[in-house]
């Protein structure tokens, strides 16, 4: 892992495609010519334990849509990936250091704002990917408010977790009940910033099956159940800020979660955005 205090130190290396505010306005402009779609990568600074870096959910779901537009480039259908909207509510992770949360209406104006920005500049269909599960719910008030503001956009709210749920119990080691900050989360950070990743300064830590039931299990709606639980405090359900076992991480791991969350993702997209519009125009 690297010194991240140390100066004039590369941290670590980011890939393309480049999201938009990495390009300038006559690439935005070029790339208006092709597409009206962008996908927001919505994150958040927040503990995930002393193994993984705060930026850990704004640096998944980058990556979560920089595959995405790849795989649709791929397919005949470009997109743009928006900027990295780096703070979430994280209210229940304030008992570590470090965490920044904003408040549900403060993301929620954030979003819009955002949207309706881009959607002055041509953009006209917005797809938004969490890196965080708990700013779903201001994801799709966000989503909505965009629609009700315009005469021709659309919004929608990708999550991901379903998906990836479906495949846990095949690529991942452990059955423990892997959770935040845990073997899953930790492959996916091993394979794009190693340089930010010391799986061994994690604590396998479990929680008891009531208890887990109440953040991730089907039940959950987050993983496509009909419950969902408020979160009082994550430093209560554990002292390290993270659940499961990091050293059981690997990158292969962290590519197969990929995989899966890509696949659903651009079959998404392009039906809604592309195959669906061909068929109607």
């Amino acid at each position: 892992m690297a010194d991240t205090q140390k100066s004039d130190q590369i941290l670590y290396v980011q890939k393309g495609p480049a999201t938009l505010p990495e390009m300038s306005g006559p690439e935005v402009q070029a790339a208006l010519e092709k597409t009206d779609v962008v996908l927001i990568p919505v994150g958040a600074t927040e503990d995930h334990g002393a193994h993984l870096p705060l930026g850990t959910d704004s640096m998944e779901a980058r990556e979560i849509c920089r595959r995405a537009a790849i795989r649709l480039d791929e397919l005949g259908c470009p997109v743009v990936i928006g900027p990295v909207i780096p703070f979430g509510t994280s209210s229940f992770h304030m008992g570590f250091p470090g965490t920044v949360s904003i408040s549900a209406s403060t993301l929620i104006t954030l979003l819009k704002e955002v949207c309706l920005s881009l959607y002055q500049g041509g953009f006209r269909n917005f797809v938004l990917v969490h890196g965080h599960d708990g700013n779903l719910s201001s994801m799709m008030v966000a989503a909505q408010e965009i629609v009700d503001a315009t005469p021709d956009a659309n919004a929608v709210v990708l999550n991901w977790m379903v998906a990836l749920s479906k495949v846990y119990h095949t690529i991942q080691t452990s059955k423990k009940g892997e959770s935040h900050g845990g073997e899953g989360e930790t492959s996916r950070l091993l394979v794009t910033h190693p340089e930010l990743v010391n799986p061994n300064k994690g604590t396998a830590f479990y929680l008891k099956p009531e208890d887990l039931r109440k953040i991730q299990s089907p039940e959950h709606m987050k993983t496509g159940g009909g419950i969902y639980y408020g979160v009082r405090s994550y430093k209560a359900l554990t002292p390290y800020g993270h659940i499961g076992d990091p050293s059981l991480a690997k990158p292969e791991t962290g590519n197969k979660g990929y995989d899966a969350i890509v696949d659903w993702l651009s079959m998404v997209i392009k039906r809604d955005f592309f195959d669906e519009r061909q068929l109607n125009a």
